[in-house]
């Protein structure tokens, strides 16, 4: 008789979860995905397009209504965290980066170069004829930038849905059940047993595998009563500044929002474009952190058995946070200064009130703009730690059957943007449950 795997979550690493799985057709894998389906031939042109502002916008791609704070005390606002089949790898800026082979290792993962090389997504550069004018221009201005790897094929991204799910939809043995959240996982004492849909469903498993990602996994394992210690705690997200451009050519150019990259001394700048047919005439050059100290973040669930996401992200606790976040604004601010970026942009402002970059002329005044301005990546990892909450294979302690397989699972945040690693992580979980 077959043994039955269900993985919640269709996302960049449930996608991969379902795909290797069902690769032994003595299993039978059902993957629950609770936003809608991306198959061959119904992608829209939201999302197989350049503009990640545009895909962000499709109906049903993300997450409405999660709401995550900043900095402690601050005030929610929206995440935006990718939904429905392919997750944040269908609204991403495409950005391919693998990070430090040496944060993996200082985790004891000396077995990851094999590992990238499975990884079934594309990768190529933005092309020199689709850049644009923040683009050209920080690539001009910084010797440490380059063209950004992005996860495409001839100029059309490709989701995880994609590379992973549509050459296995095929298999008897897969099952791919769009538009049905996950409400509950089933426990019998301490061993998961299958799980219940939001509309009372119940599906029955042998082992249940966790890919809803850095906020859902947890909030789900705590609505299900799931006690391990540490659930939840030690979110983390690369902190971010974001200077906004106004560009001196105020049309809207559409195409690639995201074409070049800079990263030194833990600091990522990557620039924009555009900010979406919304916002013509304005670009963006971010500042992120991209290897933070603080572990302050947690994600906890509101009163009830549905009860939403309470997502904090702690950004910037560690002072040596934002130590780095000030030093990567002084270099952007340095950088906007050159003729380059002078001749694409008019003024550079750094809140919604049209405030301009010479109020940060004062150290003082750049330290506390950048405490009260951070931002986050979407880039949330780390709540369910390997090492904390799950042994190296991916199971939750203390319980039998249950498994993680998404972001949350990092012992901490990769210093790169996270697509890549979570792949990889995916990829790595999967071998062990194969082997």
């Amino acid at each position: 008789m077959s043994e039955h795997w269900v993985v919640v979550g269709g996302g960049s690493a449930g996608c991969v979860a379902a795909a290797r799985l069902s690769a032994d057709d003595a299993r039978r894998v059902t993957l629950l995905e609770a936003g809608p389906d991306l198959a061959e031939g119904a992608v829209p042109d939201a999302v197989s397009g350049p503009d990640f502002f545009v895909a962000l916008a499709a109906p049903g791609r993300t997450h409405d209504g999660l709401v995550a704070a900043r900095t402690a005390g601050g005030m929610r606002r929206p995440y935006r965290v990718g939904r429905g089949l392919g997750g944040s790898s269908a609204v991403n800026a495409m950005i391919a980066r693998r990070g430090d082979p040496a944060r993996y290792r200082s985790w004891g993962w000396h077995d990851t170069e094999h590992l990238w090389d499975r990884i079934a997504l594309p990768v190529e550069p933005a092309d020199p004829h689709e850049l644009g004018a923040v683009d050209r221009a920080l690539l001009a201005a910084d010797a440490h930038s380059e063209r950004a790897l992005l996860t495409r094929r001839n100029h059309r991204r490709v989701t995880s849905a994609e590379a992973y799910l549509w050459p296995a939809r095929t298999r008897e043995n897969l099952m791919i059940r769009a538009d049905s959240p996950v409400r509950r996982i089933v426990l019998d004492r301490r061993r998961a047993v299958g799980v219940v849909l939001d509309d009372g469903t119940e599906i029955g498993a042998d082992r249940v595998v966790l890919a809803a990602g850095a906020i859902h996994t947890p909030a789900l394992m705590l609505r299900s009563g799931v006690d391990t210690p540490g659930i939840g705690l030690g979110l983390q997200d690369h902190p971010s500044a974001a200077l906004t451009l106004e560009l001196r050519d105020r049309t809207y150019p559409g195409g690639l929002a995201a074409g070049a990259i800079a990263e030194y001394d833990g600091v990522q700048l990557l620039a924009l474009n555009h900010l979406g047919p919304d916002a013509p005439g304005l670009g963006m050059l971010m500042v992120a952190v991209m290897a933070p100290h603080g572990r302050a973040g947690t994600v906890s669930v509101g009163p009830g058995d549905d009860g939403p996401p309470i997502v904090d992200l702690g950004l910037l606790d560690d002072d040596r946070d934002v130590a780095t976040l000030v030093r990567g604004v002084r270099r952007a601010l340095d950088l906007l200064d050159a003729d380059v970026f002078r001749e694409q942009v008019a003024a550079v402002h750094i809140d919604e009130h049209g405030t301009t970059s010479a109020a940060l002329a004062d150290g003082d005044e750049l330290v506390a703009w950048a405490r009260t301005a951070t931002g986050d990546y979407v880039h949330a990892a780390a709540s369910c730690a390997i090492g904390a909450v799950l042994d190296d294979a991916g199971a939750v302690r203390g319980y039998e059957q249950l498994y993680v397989c998404d972001a949350s699972a990092f012992p901490a945040i990769p210093d790169a943007n996270l697509h890549l690693p979570t792949t990889m992580l995916a990829e790595r979980l999967c071998e062990r449950w194969n082997g």
